[in-house]
């Protein structure tokens, strides 16, 4: 970002690059909203943002499965917290990406846009109809990322686990029901990222899986009914 201080002569460096080199010029672009993030300057991330938005039908690929990629990089990064999260957007990219990944659901792409898909629900999500809507794009991630995937499996049940938790907030009339199946599915992450020696992953899932377990026996539920 050295030599583009001022806010205008960035946006507009942005909207020239992305029109000019769409792929290549998001990864400019996004280390740019880290940077900005890193120093507070959260009104200029979402005028960002907002150009992004408005040049997305306009940007121009090579194919069409690098259009895809880019609207699933583009909405996850709207799918995450932070000064320019925007889920309705999010939402609108995920579902352009997946109406072709969908046609070819052995790249793994597939799978990898329902799960961060549904981590964007689970992170921006307000109301239980949401979370829930989150749980079950991540069941359909699951249903590709097998026992013979297991890596991507743990990563999708440790994302699953926070849901379900979340969930719970939600919906507390069921809220038993929601963190016992977060345990379980935080449970089956410990498993498998100890099984593959990723301790660091298996050291954050253990963290989560207590924290769930906890709440769970305030709510007179029994905390060690999976595995440890």
């Amino acid at each position: 970002m050295e030599g583009m201080a001022d806010a205008a002569g960035l946006r507009k460096h942005f909207e020239y690059a992305l029109r000019a080199d769409p792929v290549g010029a998001y990864r400019d672009w996004f280390r740019a909203q880290e940077e900005l993030r890193e120093r507070g300057e959260a009104a200029l991330a979402r005028a960002l943002a907002d150009d992004l938005w408005a040049l997305t039908e306009e940007l121009r690929f090579s194919a069409a499965e690098e259009r895809a990629r880019f609207f699933h990089n583009a909405a996850v990064f709207y799918g995450s917290p932070g000064p320019a999260a925007d889920l309705a957007r999010a939402r609108r990219l995920f579902e352009e990406a997946l109406g072709h990944f969908q046609g070819d659901p052995d790249s793994g792409w597939h799978a990898r846009a329902l799960h961060n898909y549904a981590t964007a629900l689970s992170n921006l999500g307000e109301d239980a109809e949401v979370l829930k809507e989150s749980e079950a794009l991540f069941a359909k991630a699951l249903e590709w990322r097998t026992n013979e995937r297991e890596i991507a499996r743990g990563v999708t049940l440790h994302n699953l686990g926070l849901a379900r938790r979340r969930l719970a907030d939600l919906d507390p009339e069921r809220a038993a029901t929601h963190l016992a199946a977060s345990a379980e599915a935080l449970a089956e992450a410990v498993a498998i990222r100890r099984r593959h020696g990723l301790s660091e992953g298996r050291a954050l899932s253990e963290r989560h899986l207590a924290a769930t377990r906890e709440r769970l026996a305030l709510l007179g539920g029994d905390p060690g009914a999976f595995g440890r």
